[in-house]
This record gives C-alpha cells, sequence and structure tokens, in this order.
C-alpha cells in the first residue's frame, strides 16, 4: 500500500514538472469553463510485454475536484483493441472518445472527441489528449487531458508483464 502512494506522490510531482515544462497552462485570456484533476487506471486484456500482441486495453477514469459545480465530479470508461501492443507500444498515437458522466444526474454527459500524441519525459509518459466536447454539457467547447504515468518496470516488461497502468493528470475544458 505504501509503495502506491509513494508512486503516486511521485506521479504528481512529474505531473506538475511535466506541466510546467511544457507550458500546459491557459493563456489569460482564455475561458476555461471546467477544470478538474483525473485519475486513470488502463488495465490489459493479458500482461504486456516486450513481445507484440493483440491486447484489449479498458480504460476507467475518474474526474474530481471540478472547478464547475454543477459538474464537480465525474466518470468515464473507454475501450479499444490494439494490434502488435507492447510495453513500448504505450506511446501510440490515434484518436478516440470519451463519455464523461457527470455525478449529477441533472447534467448532461459530454462527449469528447480527441486525438492523442504520447511521448516520453525523463522516466515518465506524457499523454496528451487534445480535441472538443462535441455533445452534452460543454458542447462546442476546446478540450485538453495531459496525463502522466512513470514508465513501466523494464524487468516486469521483458518477463511477466505488465497488467496496468495508473495515470493522473489534468482535464481543462474552454482552453
Amino acid at each position: 500500500m505504501n509503495g502506491s502512494k509513494a508512486a503516486l506522490r511521485t506521479a504528481a510531482v512529474c505531473l506538475v514538472a511535466t506541466a510546467t515544462l511544457s507550458g500546459a497552462a491557459p493563456t489569460a485570456h482564455a475561458a476555461v469553463e471546467q477544470s478538474c484533476l483525473v485519475n486513470e487506471v488502463v488495465a490489459f486484456s493479458e500482461p504486456v510485454t516486450n513481445t507484440p500482441k493483440t491486447v484489449t486495453v479498458t480504460v476507467q477514469g475518474q474526474l474530481f475536484n471540478c472547478t464547475n459545480g454543477s459538474a464537480a465530479t465525474g466518470a468515464y470508461t473507454e475501450t479499444a483493441t490494439l494490434p502488435n501492443y507492447t510495453c513500448t507500444s504505450l506511446f501510440y498515437q490515434g484518436s478516440g472518445t470519451r463519455v464523461f458522466t457527470w455525478t449529477d444526474p441533472a447534467v448532461a454527459p459530454s462527449t469528447y472527441s480527441y486525438n492523442r500524441t504520447s511521448s516520453r519525459v525523463g522516466a515518465n509518459i506524457v499523454i496528451l489528449l487534445l480535441g472538443s466536447t462535441t455533445s452534452g454539457t460543454f458542447t462546442a467547447e476546446p478540450t485538453k487531458m495531459q496525463l502522466t504515468a512513470l514508465n513501466p518496470d523494464p524487468i516486469a516488461c521483458a518477463t511477466t508483464g505488465i497488467s496496468h497502468l495508473t495515470l493522473l493528470g489534468v482535464l481543462t475544458v474552454g482552453v
């Protein structure tokens, strides 16, 4: 348990450092409609190693400490099947859609369509999802999600594999 807390703390520090270095802060004239902290767990249908294989990836995300009072917390799920996936393929590029379901049932879910880029920054994986909210609450707003995770253990990648990855980040709507 202490190892998990330390890993989350380290990832949070890395996220702040990465956001600072990449200029992730919105400009002074931007109208931010919503900003949330993100905790995301990516589970793999079978452990990912250095040997390519087709893997189903299931993403479970939590949105919390959001600045918009009516949409203060929420969640999302996303599933994709990725061919030739390996520990180093965690950096794949592509597009996708996530539906943010806000905890308050009176707030319409937000559909977020994005393009994904990813890279290594030091000992971290940095993932940037850029797009817009295409329906529901915050429709037509530009939307950005930046996530950071520690690189997977290279020994596990070479042997038994990794079964999940934890990412921390920030969602900004109205960048």
